[in-house]
């Protein structure tokens, strides 16, 4: 009697855990085909329903993928919500810096909200806006994933994660700050032809070589603790 009852209760149990997973999955599968279509999310989309269908399969084992599409998530969206919401601060926010220094190193260039306004060295009249986008959100989105990766591998104490990950958020907007005084300088000196295309590969110079720098005092934080534990032992 004691052992029917027995089984019935885990019986129970186990109903109500695959039904959950059910609706769990079936609720992320919805999600998935709710979104708005967009060819920004279409990956995304793709994946939380496969995500979804794993639930439903494999339960708990979903804990590490559902991280990482959060993070995967996270980055395609934070630079679309700053573009839909906070557009003129962010931009800002790198404009102002930018055009403080390089009036005070002598170049003359004009401001009216977002656009500036300067004559090259050549006498060639460039107008450019700075967008939120050119403010750098991408790669802040980015940096942000990344570092919730490392934490995820090599996780650093509380306080530890706290100053590097303030180190990691002000050092990526000084580089968003210092791309958009080399395509400034850029323009004043070879015209606006070279200034785009500049834009297009600084990114993919500055933003890799500041990274490096990031990940190399997260690790010798994370090092720096790793033998604290040897020592103790």
């Amino acid at each position: 009697m004691e052992g029917s009852q027995v089984r019935k209760l885990e019986g129970s149990g186990w109903g109500t855990l695959q039904t959950f997973k059910l609706v769990v999955g079936m609720g992320l599968v919805a999600g998935a085909i709710l979104v708005p279509s967009s060819r920004d999310f279409m990956v995304f989309q793709v994946l939380l329903a496969s995500l979804g269908v794993f639930v439903i399969f494999f339960g708990k084992a979903a804990r590490i993928p559902s991280i990482l599409l959060g993070i995967y998530g996270f980055v395609i969206s934070f630079p679309l919500t700053i573009e839909r919401f906070a557009e003129l601060p962010y931009s800002m926010s790198a404009m102002k810096p930018m055009m403080w220094i390089l009036n005070g190193l002598g170049y003359s260039l004009q401001s009216q909200r977002q656009w500036i306004h300067f004559t090259s060295s050549s006498g060639e009249s460039v107008s450019v806006v700075v967008t939120a986008a050119c403010a750098g959100p991408a790669t802040m989105g980015v940096l942000i994933a990344l570092f919730a990766l490392m934490m995820l591998d090599t996780p650093l104490s509380p306080r530890k994660a706290g100053y590097v990950f303030l180190f990691g958020v002000v050092g990526t907007w000084i580089q968003s700050v210092i791309r958009l005084i080399i395509l400034m300088v850029v323009g004043y000196h070879l015209g606006e032809g070279a200034m785009w295309i500049t834009h297009f590969w600084t990114i993919y110079i500055l933003f890799p070589l500041w990274y490096l720098l990031f990940a190399y005092v997260y690790f010798r934080q994370a090092r720096g603790k790793s033998e604290k534990v040897k020592i103790k032992v």
